[in-house]
C-alpha cells in the first residue's frame, strides 16, 4: 500500500470513529419519545392517504440514520482501494493477452525471421537440408554395398542365430 493510501485510510478511519463517538453521544442525549406523522396509502376512495401518528424513540430513529451514513462512509473508504485493485487486475490481463498474442504468432514470426536471415545471407529460402541428403547418400551406399556383398557371398554359408556356427578346422590338426 502506498503512503497516500495509508494516509487516506488513517484519516478516513479517524473521521469514522469521531462520527461514531458523536453519534453515540447524540443518541444518548436524545432518548425521548416523539410523535411522527406519516401519510400511509390505503384502498379508500374518500381518503386515500390518511395521516397516521406514531410514537417513536428518537434515539432509535437517529440510530437508523447513523447506520445508513456509517455504511456509506465504509463504502466511501473502500472505493479507492477497489478502484486500484481493479486497475491492477486490468493491467495484468492486458499483459497476459499480449503474451498470449506473442506466443500465438511465434511460428509465423519465426518463419518470417528465417526468410529475412536467408535473404540477408543471400541464401535461397527453399534450400535443401544438408544432413538429410548426407544420410540418404550413406544409406544408398550401404544398400549398394550390401547388394554387392550378397552377390559375391551367395556361395558362403550364412550364420544363423538359432543354429550353432559351423566349426572351422585349424591348420595342422583336427577340430576343437
Amino acid at each position: 500500500m502506498s503512503l497516500l493510501g495509508k494516509v487516506y485510510l488513517g484519516v478516513s478511519l479517524a473521521l469514522f470513529f469521531i462520527g461514531v463517538i458523536w453519534a453515540s453521544n447524540t443518541l444518548q442525549s436524545n432518548s425521548a419519545w416523539v410523535g411522527i406523522v406519516l401519510a400511509v396509502p390505503r384502498l379508500d376512495l374518500i381518503e386515500p392517504l390518511p395521516r397516521v401518528r406514531y410514537e417513536v424513540n428518537l434515539a432509535v430513529l437517529l440510530g437508523g440514520w447513523v447506520i445508513a451514513v456509517g455504511l456509506l462512509a465504509v463504502l466511501a473508504m473502500r472505493a479507492p482501494f477497489r478502484i486500484r485493485g481493479a486497475a491492477l487486475v486490468q493491467r495484468r490481463i492486458r499483459e497476459l493477452e499480449r503474451e498470449v498474442l506473442e506466443l500465438r504468432t511465434l511460428p509465423l514470426r519465426q518463419q518470417e525471421e528465417d526468410e529475412i536471415l536467408a535473404a540477408e545471407a543471400h541464401i535461397e529460402a527453399g534450400t535443401k537440408k544438408v544432413m538429410t541428403e548426407k544420410l540418404q547418400r550413406e544409406l544408398a551406399r550401404e544398400r549398394s554395398a550390401t547388394r554387392g556383398e550378397s552377390r559375391s557371398s551367395r556361395d558362403e554359408p550364412r550364420l544363423s542365430l538359432d543354429r550353432e556356427p559351423p566349426s572351422r578346422s585349424r591348420p595342422g590338426g583336427s577340430g576343437p
